[in-house]
Formats: C-alpha cells, structure tokens, sequence
C-alpha cells in the first residue's frame, strides 16, 4: 500500500491521504489553508511512501514543517491521517494499535464559553446530572464568590476543571487560591503561553494542580524539561495545535515514564476522533473533553459515541471517523 495522492475534502474538512489501494488516510478539522500548505511543503515527502514506515515520515515531515515556518498542526494533520491509515490497514482501531488501555473513556463537559456564572452553574448542574465526571469553565473575570456559587450548585463531590485566564503571575495565583478554595481538579494553561517562568512558581505555591503545554510549541525538548524540573503538575497536549498522535504519544509517554499526567485535548476547529484514540491508548490521561450537545461538531461527520459521562471508542479500523452522508466521500 503506497500513497499516492493527497486530497482536501473541504464539505467536512477532510485531509485525505489517497493510496493504490481500497484504503485511505482521513484527518479531520483541516482547513483549505492548510491543505494547501500541506499540498505544498509535504507531498513529496508523502507520495510513495506507506503507512508502515509512519515514524520515518513523521521525522520528514516534522523537520521540512519546521524548516518553511509552518505551524506544528499541519504536520499533526498529516500524521493523524497516517495514523488513520495504519489502522485501516492492520484492521484495528488506532488505540489498539497503539496498545490499546481502555475502550470508554472518562469526560467532561467543556463549558459555553463566555457565559455568565448563573449559566455557568446551570449548565455544570446538567452535566452532573448527565452523568459527566466534571464540568470545565473558563477563568476569565470570575471573583471567588462566582466560584463559591458554582461549587454550591453542584455539591461537593464534582469536579471543577477550570481553564484558560491568560493572566499574569499575580492575577493567577489570587484566582488559584479562590480555585483551591472550592476544591477545584486543576487549573490549566492560568499564564501567558511564553512564562514558563512564572508557571513553575505558580505550581510551586497552589496545592491545587497546574497543567499547561501551551509554552512549549512544537518542542518536546521543552515540555519534558518542563515536566522533569516540575516546572507544571501535568502536561497538556492538544491535537492537532502541538502536533499529530506521535507528538502526542511521545509527549505522553515522557510525563508516564517521569510519573506525571499527559492530560490530552483536542481543538474546537478539529475532531475529538484523534484525541479520543490516544486517551484509550495511555494510561497517564484522565478525561476526555466533550462539547455540549447544542455544539455537536462538524454536521458532516458522524458524533463519538458518549453515554453515562464516558466516551465509547468506535470499534471502526483507524480513527473511526465517519461521513454523516458517506456518498459524499467520493
């Protein structure tokens, strides 16, 4: 099996690796830039070559990305559809031929950005009551009473996962201590993606868990430093913004071997597909994050499968993902 063309299905932005044989590569969440970057930079690195020399290419595709100044998700995008088409071709799912640790996975409901705490507490009700494991809500002008009230709407067995302030070294540690406060899970990417400085005296001064990766790019040099100095309390990769399922995977195994957490993402602009195989795959990787139902995903691909609070992992050979209207594909 060899590739032989690389294809952009912009109805549901679908990279597609093409090959002489029944089987193709699929990466969901490309856009028509990066396809055509992809096209661009990495087609002569990808033709001829197949799914089973995947590391080879990586390491290709990784160098000549970074050498023309491209962003790590397009050779994330690229070894998704790789990993895709190993699957395909061994027959199996992606996580069980990575390994393979579980086959549902825990989640939690990614809360609607932007929403007012009142909104916030209803919606973090609701997906207690769905039966998520944790409700995760944005850091962004919430006082410690906000906090309080949200803890009170849920009880206090929940787990509150909050992400993202931005702030500076002074503002985070304030809106950490009113986290740790009401029992919060953690407090992930609190600073500046560049302030790797300030997030490590951060770590050190909250009991309450610190998890970013957005301050190491596309070096995972960087982020296993980061992790072997405790520079943060858990390492978060997101897909494809770090990388594709090797970064990822590589990443992952790093923080395990150190004892540490991979806690895995996936960007709003993509598919959960490839974030969900890798959190079947590893053990060092709590939750899944799931959208809520008003924000479904691309209306051309079919949905993960979610029940009771966890994630089912498709049983389909590769990612499994799936054309909402299949004749589309053609």
């Amino acid at each position: 099996m060899h590739i032989t063309d690389i294809t952009f299905h912009r109805g549901a932005g679908l990279l597609r690796l093409c090959t002489d044989g029944a089987q193709e590569g699929w990466a969901a969440g490309a856009t028509a830039a990066a396809a055509e970057a992809i096209d661009a930079v990495y087609r002569p690195l990808l033709l001829g070559g197949t799914p089973w020399e995947r590391e080879r290419l990586w390491q290709r595709l990784r160098q000549a990305g970074r050498a023309a100044g491209l962003p790590p998700s397009t050779w994330g995008l690229v070894d998704i559809a790789l990993w895709d088409l190993l699957g395909k071709a061994q027959g199996l799912p992606v996580y069980r031929v990575i390994g393979g640790f579980r086959d549902r996975v825990p989640a939690y409901l990614r809360g609607t950005p932007g929403v007012g705490m009142e909104a916030a507490a209803h919606e973090a009700l609701a997906a207690r009551d769905a039966g998520f494991w944790g409700y995760g809500f944005a850091a962004a002008g919430r006082s410690h009473a906000d906090l309080r009230q949200l803890r009170q709407a849920v009880g206090g067995e929940f787990r509150l996962l909050c992400d993202g302030a931005g702030l500076d070294l002074e503002g985070a540690l304030a809106l950490g201590r009113g986290l740790e406060e009401i029992d919060a899970h953690w407090f992930a990417e609190p600073l500046r993606d560049d302030d790797l400085t300030g997030l490590q005296q951060l770590a050190d001064a909250l009991d309450l868990p610190v998890v970013a990766g957005a301050f190491a790019g596309a070096s995972l040099q960087l982020a296993t430093r980061a992790l072997s100095t405790r520079a943060v309390d858990r390492l978060r990769a997101t897909l494809p913004t770090a990388g594709g399922i090797t970064d990822v995977l590589k990443l992952a195994r790093g923080a395990e071997a150190l004892g540490l957490n991979c806690e895995i993402d996936w960007d709003r602009q993509g598919s959960p597909h490839a974030a969900a195989q890798l959190l079947a795959a590893v053990r060092n990787a709590e939750f899944f994050a799931a959208d809520p139902a008003d924000r479904p995903g691309h209306p051309a691909l079919l949905p993960l499968a979610l029940a009771g609070g966890e994630l089912h992992l498709p049983a389909a050979p590769g990612l499994g993902v799936q054309l909402a209207d299949p004749t589309s594909a053609v």
